[in-house]
């Protein structure tokens, strides 16, 4: 079966001019008709005045002011003028009773004989376009009553044949006929250069959608049409960038998770191959199982991060928020943790008013709260210092974790909440990080509806700051 390949400049094309060929139809046909109505109006108009005229000779020779010969020559000169056949005859009511007679008459078409019965009675009669079988065509008719002293004494009737002027209307309706059509043709063009220009951002954004679907890279589409096509390119371009970021993340996710799962996996086959072939000493087999062990937990805890992640992503988590005191829950999660009884002898302060009641997830909160801890001491220093310092605002809460270890280059600090950022990576694999926590606990904090931020300065400590809405 035949099908139209539907486009949008197919559709805007034949739409408009569609449009414009109804438009100009009408409007041709509405100046034929009203063109045609204009002649016929004025055409009986002159009939009508050439009636009065007839009349008022008629008075003239009634009176003995004009003879016969002068009446008839008079009448023979205002029907040359107004190309009409005039007659002037004496009826009456009685008359018609003798159809025969009348319709006798060379120029009594059937149709006359009720319009001069509606004569007789005063009324005037007229016709803009009737067929006549003594004239064999078509005519403009007007009928006048003739009038005495006493009444009515006949008829005026006067025929205009219309072939005389039909001419030039068919010369008028042929000229605005002309005229649509050239407009039409003319409009034609411009249809297509505006469809044209209409759709070719969408063709360009459709060929460069086709490009990204296809892992192909392109520059951002310039449209500067100043009109929602180039808002849609805006959107395009944005839509286009975050895509090609996002690929880019999955591609370093990809390249970091494989790095990370694969040096675990190699150190662990290595040592156990190194066992079954005897290469390693009995008596230092604890010592590598240990080690085996702490990266069996880096892949248990990789994998815990990932899958975490995922579930932050895909929305797969419902918060079970509820009121519940801050200071009490900061107090038992350094207690239940031992983060306050630690080897390398960090002092950990805080400074919590007793009246702060927060609106969260109490498990998730606790598990922001650990991974920031956690990441503190690792990088604090033995006989260092972590402060925790929360403080209510006039529509937040806000929690400060503030250490003074090592710091963070100012070059490293705008992307430390992005999956498997590592700034110093000699520093990330001696403390066993898996590049996946600060990210975690961004999407935890956003997930309740606050944000959290860093300050950090290089060698002197870095600090946290939480802010969730009460």
């Amino acid at each position: 079966m035949f099908r139209v390949n539907k486009t949008i400049f197919r559709k805007l094309f034949f739409t408009y001019l569609l449009l414009i060929i109804a438009v100009m139809s009408v409007i041709a046909f509405a100046f034929s008709w009203g063109y045609n109505n204009y002649v016929f109006t004025e055409k009986q108009a002159d009939l009508r005045s050439a009636a009065a005229k007839t009349a008022m000779l008629i008075e003239s020779y009634r009176n003995e002011q004009i003879s016969s010969t002068e009446l008839n020559h008079s009448l023979d000169i205002l029907s040359y003028m107004t190309g009409s056949r005039i007659y002037a005859i004496k009826l009456t009511k009685e008359s018609l009773q003798n159809e025969k007679l009348i319709m006798d008459q060379d120029y009594i078409d059937g149709y006359l004989f009720e319009d001069l019965k509606n004569i007789l009675n005063g009324q005037e009669v007229t016709r803009k376009k009737q067929y006549s079988d003594r004239m064999d065509g078509y005519v403009v008719f007007v009928g006048e009553p003739l009038h005495n002293q006493t009444g009515i004494e006949g008829a005026i009737l006067l025929f205009a044949p219309i072939d005389q002027f039909s001419a030039q209307i068919t010369l008028i309706n042929l000229t605005i006929w002309l005229s649509a059509l050239v407009a039409v043709f003319v409009s034609s063009f411009l249809i297509y250069s505006i469809s044209q220009k209409i759709s070719r951002p969408l063709r360009v954004m459709e060929e460069g959608a086709r490009k990204i679907a296809a892992g192909e890279q392109i520059e951002d589409l310039v449209v500067q049409t100043g009109d929602e096509l180039d808002k849609m390119a805006q959107a395009f371009n944005s839509m286009k960038n975050k895509i090609t970021a996002a690929e880019n993340m999955r591609r370093e996710f990809i390249a970091s998770v494989s790095h990370d799962l694969k040096t675990p996996l190699t150190t662990i086959n290595g040592f156990v191959q190194g066992m079954l072939d005897g290469l390693v000493k009995p008596e230092e087999n604890t010592k590598y199982l240990k080690i085996i062990k702490e990266e069996t937990q880096r892949l248990i805890g990789l994998t815990g991060d990932i899958l975490e992640l995922a579930k932050l992503q895909s929305g797969g988590i419902n918060l079970q928020r509820k009121y519940f005191n801050l200071k009490e829950l900061l107090e038992k999660t350094l207690e239940s943790t031992g983060f306050q009884c630690n080897t390398k002898k960090t002092l950990i302060s805080m400074d919590c008013p007793e009246n702060i009641e927060l609106y969260a997830d109490e498990e998730r909160f606790r598990q922001i709260l650990i991974n920031i801890l956690d990441n503190a001491f690792k990088f604090t220093p033995e006989n260092g210092e972590i402060i925790l310092k929360a403080s209510q605002l006039e529509r937040e809460i806000c929690l400060r974790i503030k250490d003074n270890g090592q710091g963070i280059a100012p070059d490293d600090l705008p992307y430390i909440f992005e999956k498997f950022y590592r700034g110093d990576k000699s520093r990330q694999e001696s403390t066993g990080g898996t590049g996946l926590g600060l990210n975690i606990v961004k999407m935890l904090v956003e997930s309740h509806g606050g944000r959290i931020e860093a300050q950090s300065v290089l060698g002197q400590g870095t600090e946290f700051i939480l802010f969730f809405p009460k």
